[in-house]
């Protein structure tokens, strides 16, 4: 998370009449204000160049709790799925319900190795798994070659399901991409997809490919049990949210003190 905040703001005071004094909480507020605006924005674009075809979740994920005249702070930070301060206020205020906002789209998850650097979080599928036994607590489920990954490189949660049920690692229950499923079809789907296994553990799953009868089918992995995969820093976003509230909070500050100003006299 990002701060954003005045330093030296007892030297520029001096140099204020008494209208400009009486105006600075507001100005400042909106400021701040601006400033996260510009920071997020400035991240939405580093995320734009830092990866590959990054979804929308990641783009959209740079969010800002704005200032106020009582609390002269803007926040700027990476989605998390809680609902920020300031919309628990503002539902407060007006009566009304505050979303889950965020919920099941944290983008912090996978943001947060790309800003550190390391491994990442167990997602949920992988604390599912680990309960039921099938992987460890130090394993991780990612993509084999032969997963059938969609336009940003993931696989699909329904496909997933899919792989997952086909294989007998996720009930039934869980599968829902086609409520008319014959039992001819799911028995299809679990010859199609199996646990590969090295001994007794479990390090994947596998698909057979057909292609036709009297032909030789192949199979591949869709799906590898491993260790976790180790990410390097890629996201700069420290370094380019300083530069860039150190950069507009001067620019901010001056033209919102003008605008309260001319607001006021008029």
């Amino acid at each position: 998370m990002i701060k954003v905040e005045f330093t030296g703001l007892r030297d520029r005071l001096m140099t204020l009449d008494r209208l400009e004094r009486e105006q600075l909480p507001f100005a400042a507020a909106l400021a701040l204000t601006r400033t996260a605006q510009a920071v997020a924005g400035a991240l939405r674009d580093e995320i734009a160049v830092s990866f590959d075809r990054p979804t929308r979740a990641s783009l959209n994920s740079p969010f800002i709790e704005p200032a106020t005249k009582d609390k002269l702070t803007a926040k700027v930070w990476i989605n998390d799925g809680r609902v920020s301060e300031y919309r628990q206020q503002q539902a407060r205020l007006t009566g009304g319900v505050v979303s889950k906002w965020g919920e099941g789209r944290a983008a912090i998850r996978w943001l947060e190795p790309q800003i550190y650097g390391g491994g990442r979080n167990h997602k949920g599928i992988e604390r599912v798994l680990q309960r039921r036994g099938v992987i460890g607590p130090g394993q991780f489920v990612m993509p084999g070659e032969g997963a059938p990954l969609d336009q940003y490189g993931n696989i699909k949660r329904g496909q997933l399901t899919r792989i997952l049920s086909g294989a007998k690692l996720w009930g039934e229950e869980g599968f829902t991409a086609n409520r008319t499923d014959s039992k001819r079809s799911r028995a299809k789907r679990g010859e199609r997809y199996f646990v590969m296994r090295r001994g007794r553990e479990a390090i994947g799953v596998a698909e057979r490919k057909r292609y036709g009868q009297g032909s030789r089918n192949a199979v591949q992995m869709v799906l590898v049990f491993g260790r976790s995969p180790q990410y390097t820093k890629r996201l700069d976003f420290f370094e380019v949210a300083n530069s860039v509230a150190n950069d507009a909070l001067p620019i901010e500050f001056e033209k919102a003190l003008a605008q309260a100003i001319a607001t006021r006299r008029r």
